[in-house]
């Protein structure tokens, strides 16, 4: 049942009715529910089915029947599939009239290597619409295991998460909110599940000199904790800052690379270590990674392909930038 969202199509007539946010005014729309549900199948692939319905309140707000779905499409590590959506109209309160999101108008679009997206625009819209639309993620493990945010850039009625741990793992997690917001967690230790679920969440827009809007997302974060190796062995992860300091240390895509040998930079380093203070040699080497290295707009700590094929490709993502930065 929560994989088929029964309630899909099924709208209360306090939803047809509503025309403002009660608990933002302004805003010219907002997401009445977004709820997922993450599960396993039998080759241990991550699958979360996500269900959201929004009511478009003014036509200001129409820009939100353009959906796009990201995804990480390399090495075809996820999948969306099974989008379904619909418009729903009720326009004099009596006859209410749904339309259906035609196959032809969702494709997929790929940004660059790494990332995918999947757009659609909804048909038959007017103030007053609901807009609602369901699919399905499938990731190869649960590394892509994403923070569930509560918070989006629309006021959010009711957001809600249930996650199903795969087998013999941990998983920690922790909640970013504020005080006067109440979350609510819900355990299922016999299921090796849990639910999170938040309501009546103000929306944040970006806002000039945010340093990093992510951070300040109502949110829960999830980080593998452990796996049960049989025989009442069990190996931790990132449970203290030792294990996190060891754990990134090892790692070919975050410490490894900070001992690589970036082609091309050797006579610029023999100059920068002929400055007599460390702060000249900090700022030179910001600014000649400024100049050589462009952002592909992927937020990462890691570098996938590693520093020397990002340098040669002179763009990467943040965590390319950030450790060819500590490299040099």
């Amino acid at each position: 049942n929560a994989q088929e969202f029964p309630n899909f199509g099924i709208v209360t007539n306090e939803e047809l009715a509503l025309k403002q946010c009660a608990f933002d005014k302004n805003a010219n729309a907002v997401v009445l529910l977004h709820e997922a549900f993450a599960d396993y199948d039998d080759r241990h692939q991550l699958i979360t089915h996500h269900h959201v319905r929004i009511k478009i309140l003014k036509e200001a707000g129409f820009a939100e029947a353009n959906v796009t779905i990201p995804f990480y499409r390399k090495a075809e590590f996820e999948s969306i599939d099974r989008v379904e959506g619909i418009t729903i109209n009720n326009p004099k309160g009596v006859d209410m009239k749904v339309t259906r999101l035609e196959k032809k108008a969702i494709y997929k679009k790929n940004i660059d290597e790494l990332r995918g997206e999947v757009i659609f625009t909804f048909p038959e819209i007017k103030a007053g619409s609901i807009i609602e639309y369901k699919y399905t993620s499938v990731m190869r493990h649960y590394g892509g295991l994403q923070d569930w945010s509560f918070q989006e850039h629309l006021p959010v009625v009711t957001s809600k998460f249930h996650l199903v741990i795969i087998p013999n793992t941990e998983f920690a997690y922790r909640v970013n909110k504020t005080m006067d917001i109440a979350v609510g967690i819900t355990p299922d230790k016999a299921n090796g599940a849990v639910q999170f679920e938040m309501h009546n969440i103000p929306g944040l827009e970006n806002e000039p000199y945010m340093d990093a809007r992510k951070d300040y997302l109502q949110k829960v974060i999830f980080q593998l904790s452990g796996i049960d190796q049989g025989s009442d062995s069990k190996k931790k992860y990132m449970t203290s800052w030792d294990e996190v300091t060891r754990e990134l240390s090892m790692s070919a895509e975050f410490g490894n690379q900070l001992g690589k040998s970036i082609p091309g930079t050797s006579e610029f380093l023999k100059l920068v270590k002929l400055m007599p203070l460390p702060e000249d040699k900090m700022k030179s080497v910001y600014e000649f990674v400024r100049r050589n290295m462009g952002w592909n707009h992927v937020y990462s700590k890691y570098s996938m392909e590693g520093v020397k094929d990002a340098w040669q490709k002179k763009s990467g993502s943040s965590g390319d930038i950030n450790l060819i930065l500590v490299n040099l």
